[in-house]
């Protein structure tokens, strides 16, 4: 009893007897996680430059909304910007070769998708009042509708949508497109009247979010620079998109469905803007190639 009260400790000859081996586990166990480190830091060095310079393919479908009939030739400027500009703006995608494929609307059959098995589809603008699609224009211009939104909402395929295919994707999903100047709200002009409102040359856009797409764009709150080039504009943004940016004269300029890679925008991204000096000038080239390296490390949706 007097023993235990003198704060002597009473060791087990045992214990002793075990501390070697325990420390001998513990030192074995330290250097067996640095072995393991030392190798996952050299794989690391080895193998990721090779998956970060392997060469990587993305197919594009351009499907042409422009009334007039098919012309492979027409949005140059995109097909240049998509397959020669997007290097210098994003170094990731300068081992990514990016072709084009080419359909006009009047053309396009579903069966063509599951054929040519794009990574994404760019719906393209077009310079001819919406209300001029009559007739057959008119019926093929609605199944694709219906096409566009069973693809986007069952097969979850990427989609670049630009100035009138931003407008065309709205309504594919039930969103409504007219004239910015209300003196044409109900009228039918065949082409667009030059004395109408519009939004044409560099103009300055408002974020409304943060998103991936404007990554190196503009922080939020925050503004850039685009070039515009229309007359008609998104009215209501239909569910289950959200807007993302507007301007002083049209609110609605680029929309997306969360969780889906799946934009339309108002703008001309393919254009160089000449904004302001406080404003970036290769915004749109940027939104591009923020939206194509999402594409290039997304699995293909096949």
């Amino acid at each position: 009893m007097g023993d235990a009260l003198s704060g002597d400790v009473v060791t087990n000859p045992s214990d002793s007897s075990r501390m070697p081996t325990a420390m001998s586990h513990t030192s074995k166990g330290r250097i067996a996680l640095l072995l393991l480190g030392v190798i996952i830091v050299a794989a690391a060095v080895t193998i990721v430059p090779r998956l970060l310079t392997k060469e990587q393919r993305l197919k594009a479908l351009l499907i042409d909304l422009e009334l007039v009939g098919p012309d492979p030739s027409r949005y140059s400027d995109l097909r240049e910007a998509l397959t020669r500009r997007i290097s210098s703006e994003a170094p990731a995608l300068s081992h990514c070769t990016i072709e084009t494929e080419y359909v006009h609307f009047l053309q396009f059959q579903r069966s063509l998708v599951a054929e040519i098995k794009p990574d994404f589809l760019i719906l393209s603008p077009q310079g001819t009042p919406w209300h001029m699609y009559r007739g057959e224009a008119g019926e093929r211009l609605g199944e694709l509708k219906a096409v566009i939104n069973d693809i986007v909402t069952h097969q979850n395929l990427p989609v670049l949508a630009v100035c009138g295919g931003h407008q065309f994707l709205a309504m594919a999903f039930g969103g409504t497109v007219g004239f910015m100047d209300s003196r044409y709200a109900e009228t039918v002009p065949e082409r667009y009247p030059k004395d109408a409102l519009a939004e044409k040359g560099p103009t300055t856009l408002f974020t409304l979010r943060e998103d991936p797409i404007l990554d190196r764009v503009a922080p939020h709150p925050g503004n850039f620079s685009v070039m515009e080039s229309h007359y008609e504009e998104v009215k209501s943004v239909p569910a289950p998109f959200v807007n993302l940016a507007r301007s002083e004269r049209s609110e609605v300029q680029l929309i997306r469905i969360p969780g889906k890679l799946v934009y339309g925008m108002a703008f001309h991204p393919e254009r160089s803007s000449n904004g302001a000096a406080d404003l970036p000038k290769n915004a749109g080239t940027r939104i591009l190639a923020n939206f194509l390296t999402m594409v290039a490390v997304r699995p293909r949706p096949y």
